[in-house]
């Protein structure tokens, strides 16, 4: 019965995510790299969910050096677009949706790409040779690192974001920088590792 109902949900949620990314497609101004990201994380959650019944995370999900082979390395790239459940997975869908319509289109699409990948690979690279795990997740860490970037250019340039706080897309952006360090002591260090690096990242290119 357990089964059955987790089942229905995650098909309800394959349904209400492939609108959403519907919507967003028919919305001109959503970002390239904020729009393929979404799909990217969907895609493969639904399809390892439903299809592959966990066969895609047990060849893409992160690992500690000291439980990886050496032909495994590329973990450390795959992992970040893998999630340990649904909620997480929406999490970090809406996560990156709202800091990409805020901070892509300032930036260009390139650098914004960049600073989510390098953010996500330094946070697995010290996550993977400071401690020990057999199955590393989550977008998080480049997420906060292009947080730190828009905290750094806001307090350079306050007037390149019109933030209304009390909008529900502002709203959700501090929920999901408050809220989001209260799942774990893993999950709070990669957060603040990740802001940090986006800081320093953007330091150095802007």
């Amino acid at each position: 019965m357990k089964n059955s109902n987790t089942n229905i949900l995650v098909f309800l949620c394959a349904i209400y995510i492939i609108y959403f990314i519907y919507s967003i497609f028919q919305n001109a101004n959503t970002p390239p790299i904020t729009f393929t990201l979404i799909c990217i994380y969907a895609l493969i959650y639904l399809a390892d969910e439903i299809v592959l019944k966990d066969k895609l995370s047990k060849w893409g999900t992160g690992k500690s050096f000291d439980n990886m082979r050496k032909v495994e390395w590329y973990r450390l790239i795959t992992a970040p677009f893998f999630h340990m459940n649904l909620l997480h997975m929406m999490a970090n869908l809406f996560g990156i949706y709202f800091v990409g319509s805020f901070l892509e289109d300032k930036i260009g699409s390139g650098l914004f790409l960049l600073m989510y990948m390098v953010g996500n690979l330094l946070v697995s690279l010290l996550f993977s040779a400071f401690s020990s795990f057999i199955k590393g997740t989550g977008a998080s860490p480049g997420i906060f690192a292009l947080i730190g970037c828009i905290f750094y250019l806001y307090i350079q340039t306050p007037e390149l974001f019109d933030f209304h706080f009390g909008s529900w897309q502002t709203s959700y952006l501090i929920l999901y920088t408050t809220l989001g360090n209260f799942i774990g002591l893993g999950g709070a260090i990669s957060h603040v590792l990740g802001f940090i690096f986006g800081i320093l990242m953007s330091m150095l290119l802007f």
